[in-house]
């Protein structure tokens, strides 16, 4: 197609006119200055759209500004990101921890909140609480309660040397010391079943659930078991930290394996745990022995309970109980619950990474209806908050870890209260013989 002439007027300066190759489908016009004229009739007779742009009358009213200048912009942008880099250039290299960072964060205030409102529907509840009895009482109490907890799990402790002497004595006063001390505070409330530590929480108080740690506080006697329940204690450690008893060996052992004393759960432990299960009463074996472990899962014929332990996996060495894996798979088969150690591994802090580790490593293996927290009241608000980071750890799934699950165990418990019959059996003599026990012989 030949171009058609166009005059040229002093008004405009038009480009020469080339001969575009034949794939192209236009000619361009650039018009370089427009001045208030009236258009000669060579241009306005041309079609009003010529294939992708048109050709408009202009004038100088509807003359838009000059567009602003792009490469002012892009300097701009680029200062911009470069001093953006340079700061996080500066956080880097100074070292500025994640949790810090997390810590100052909208979004972990989010999570907190998102927490504090799920724990108002549910109690946190912490699974082991020996707090120290005198001035610095008030301390660990203060400590609880920043920590969101709504309930406890108070073991009454006795020192395993007292175990032939008088450790049933020290028990009833270790208990009756608690008791006063929970009747002088106005926040808390003694409790014996799961629907009176729902209602304390919902009364905004402190739910305590008292119980026994170890079998040597009962004084190898079933009356004294009972005893201990009618007192309000609702469940018993069947031994205590290296305390081995005439019918449970402790997976620790101090006695340097006296021939004397019992490597499982002997007769006698079964009848124990059936007289628990009878009562209503919690049976707790994170201390027992491997096999005494074994024994007491498929004698029990309510869940068991497993106070702040942990994964033998996680190789912590000292005092802290530690649970093999196939236990923690027949736990599930239970319907138990571990209250999983979040505080130390041996003698040392668990740091926040660690302790969701091993959280995850229990749901992996028995399930979450089967973990709970213990040990580190002051640390559960951000421990829950960076859980809930997690997609795996929904609003349900954290319940259950709270509190959901320790009060399932026991509506479980006391379920299956009554269903047995009422055990009346001795230890043997010659289980306790040998030892300094202060018993008036059967006549």
């Amino acid at each position: 197609m030949n171009p058609t002439a166009i005059p040229n007027h002093d008004f405009m300066e038009l480009h020469p006119v080339h001969q575009h190759p034949a794939g192209c489908k236009q000619h361009c016009f650039v018009f370089t200055e427009i001045a208030d004229i009236e258009l000669p009739p060579e241009i306005t007779k041309y079609p009003e759209k010529i294939k992708n742009g048109s050709i408009h009358s202009y004038t100088k009213e509807s003359i838009s500004p000059p567009p602003p200048k792009l490469a002012k912009d892009r300097r701009s942008r680029k200062i911009i990101a470069l001093v953006s880099g340079l700061l996080v250039c500066v956080a880097l290299a100074a070292g500025i921890p994640l949790g810090l960072q997390l810590r100052s964060s909208s979004l972990l205030e989010a999570r907190l909140a998102f927490i504090r409102r799920l724990l108002v529907e549910s109690p946190l509840v912490e699974g082991y609480w020996a707090p120290p009895m005198g001035a610095n009482f008030s301390k660990s109490f203060a400590e609880v309660k920043s920590g969101m907890v709504g309930a406890l799990l108070w073991p009454i402790a006795v020192p395993c040397a007292a175990q032939y002497l008088d450790a049933v004595q020290l028990t009833l006063e270790g208990l009756d010391d608690a008791r006063r001390l929970v009747g002088k505070n106005r926040d808390m409330a003694v409790v014996e079943n799961a629907d009176e530590m729902e209602q304390a929480h919902t009364e905004g108080k402190l739910a305590i659930l008292f119980g026994l740690e170890g079998g040597h506080t009962l004084g190898s006697s079933l009356a004294v078991l009972r005893s201990m329940y009618s007192l309000g204690a609702r469940f018993v450690s069947l031994t205590g930290v290296g305390c081995t008893t005439p019918w449970a060996s402790a997976s620790i052992r101090n006695d340097f394996f006296d021939e004397n004393l019992p490597s499982t759960l002997t007769n006698f432990g079964e009848v124990v745990i059936q007289e628990m299960n009878r009562l209503g009463m919690l049976v707790e074996i994170s201390r027992l022995s491997e096999p005494a472990m074994m024994v007491a899962l498929n004698v029990a014929k309510a869940p068991l309970l497993l106070s702040n332990a942990l994964p033998s996996s996680m190789a912590c060495n000292g005092t802290t109980a530690a649970v093999p894996d196939h236990i923690l798979s027949a736990l599930s088969q239970n319907g138990g619950v571990l209250m999983l150690n979040v505080e130390r591994c041996g003698d040392k802090p668990m740091s926040l990474k660690d302790a969701i580790t091993a959280i995850n490593y229990i749901r992996a293996i028995a399930g979450v209806d089967h973990v709970g927290l213990s040990g580190s009241p002051k640390n559960y608000p951000l421990l829950l908050a960076e859980l809930a980071r997690d997609r795996l750890w929904g609003s349900v799934a954290i319940k259950k870890l709270v509190g959901g699950n320790i009060v399932r165990v026991l509506r479980e418990v006391e379920t299956n209260k009554n269903r047995l019959p009422l055990s009346e059996d001795w230890i043997p003599l010659e289980a306790i013989e040998g030892n300094a026990y202060c018993r008036y012989p059967e006549t």
